[in-house]
Formats: structure tokens, sequence, C-alpha cells
């Protein structure tokens, strides 16, 4: 019941958003959804994530908000957390050439990141907007702010500020079964060969009503993580939620 709580408290362990998932009709839209994990035996393993999201559509503008949030508890002991807040509002009313900004704030203990903060602008593509199909293309500039955890001998800066060119790629499809696909590639400004490549990969089906399963994959690349962390992360997990 405490990881319950605490990841109510939070605002995820992936730094990416599935933009395009979250956008809806217009007027207020939204949804959570909860998952839990659990082993009992030898080895006590409690894990739990959630995710939810608000978004606003006008006839000028797109107001988005998406938060997640996990926590894991082995032997009784929390042995892993994290969390994303992300907020972003796009300019819609040109259908093709839509300019956005946003900001987010997240953290990753697996990832030994204490904290992360950005903020960013950049000009959407509008490919294809149909009812049951959308792709589109983006990229901006952002500015971040990292706070490490950093084992000895670890050559990164515990605290440091760098900018970023983020182009993101983004397409859903919503039929009697909903599918969205996001995929990231960010490299820094002052060294193009610090590479970030983030991806993320959601699967929904209706049950009933309101009520809905979703399976997610998430897949991460640093090429420069911080020392006794693994360049590559990748997740597979499945969640029941409602939509509004």
């Amino acid at each position: 019941m405490r990881a319950l709580w605490f990841l109510l408290a939070v605002t995820p362990l992936w730094a990416q958003v599935n933009i395009e998932h979250y956008r809806g009709k217009e007027g207020v839209t939204g949804g959570a959804r909860l998952s839990l994990h659990s082993n009992v035996g030898n080895v006590d393993v409690v894990k739990s994530d959630g995710a939810g999201n608000v978004t606003v559509n006008t006839q000028t503008g797109t107001y988005l908000t998406v938060f997640k949030g996990g926590i894991g508890f082995l032997g009784g002991k929390r042995f892993a957390n994290s969390g994303v807040l992300h907020m972003r509002y796009t300019h819609t009313s040109n259908p093709r050439w839509q300019p956005e900004i946003f900001a987010q704030g997240d953290y990753a203990k697996s990832r030994r990141l204490d904290q992360r903060t950005l903020l960013g602008a950049g000009l959407r593509r509008v490919w294809r907007s149909e009812e049951e199909v959308t792709f589109s293309l983006g990229s901006s500039l952002m500015w971040e702010r990292e706070a490490l955890s950093l084992v000895a001998g670890d050559p990164h800066p515990s605290n440091a500020s760098i900018g970023r060119s983020s182009t993101y790629v983004n397409m859903h499809i919503s039929r009697r079964l909903g599918l969205a696909v996001t995929a990231y590639y960010q490299f820094a400004l002052t060294d193009p060969g610090d590479v970030r490549l983030l991806g993320t990969g959601e699967l929904t089906t209706p049950l009933w009503g309101p009520l809905k399963q979703t399976t997610t994959i998430d897949f991460r690349t640093d090429s420069a993580p911080p020392l006794g962390v693994k360049k590559t992360d990748a997740k597979l997990s499945t969640s029941f939620g409602v939509a509004f």
C-alpha cells in the first residue's frame, strides 16, 4: 500500500513522451493507468508503474500535461524509483506547421539521475492528420540541467547544464486497437558525439467502457552514461487504466 501512495505522490523512468497518444478531440481529455507486479517467496519484490495525462484542445492550441512514475521494493526496502512531469503547448492554427514549447522535470535512481529539468521550443510538422491516423515530425532546441549521484572516479560532473538538439517522429493509429510510436534523437550542441536515442511504443486495447489495457515498450540508449550505468535500457510493461 505504501508503494501505491508513493506512486501517486511522485510525478518516470523514461525521459520521452509519446506525444500523439495524448492529443485528443477538442475539449478536455485525459486518462490514468496503473500496473502492479509482485513476487513472493525466495525473493520478495513489489514493483508499480503509473501514468496519466490531461489534455486541453482548443481551436488554436493544445495544452498537454503528462506524468509517469514508478517504484520498486525488494525485501521491504526501496531499490529504485523514477518520475517524469512533462508539459507542452502546441499552437495549432496552421494544420501543418505548428510551433510548440515545452518544459519537463524528471529523475531516475537507476540511472543515478537525482534531478533533471529542461526547457525547449521547436516546430512540429504534421504530414498526415486524419480521424484514425496521425504522423508528424518535430525538431527543437532545449536547455537541460542535470544533478547526478556519481561513484568514485566518474569523470562526469555532478551538476551540469547543456544545450541539446532534439528531433522526434511520432505516429498514432486509432482504430479498434490503438497504436502510438514515438522516437527521439538528441545530441549535445557542444559535442555531437554525445547522443541519446529514446523510443516508446504503446498498444492499447479497449476492454469495457472507459477501461483499457495498454502494453508499452520503452527503449533508451545513452552514448555517455554515468559510470556503472549501462548504455542501453529496455522495458516491457502492461497496465490497466481509464480514459475520458
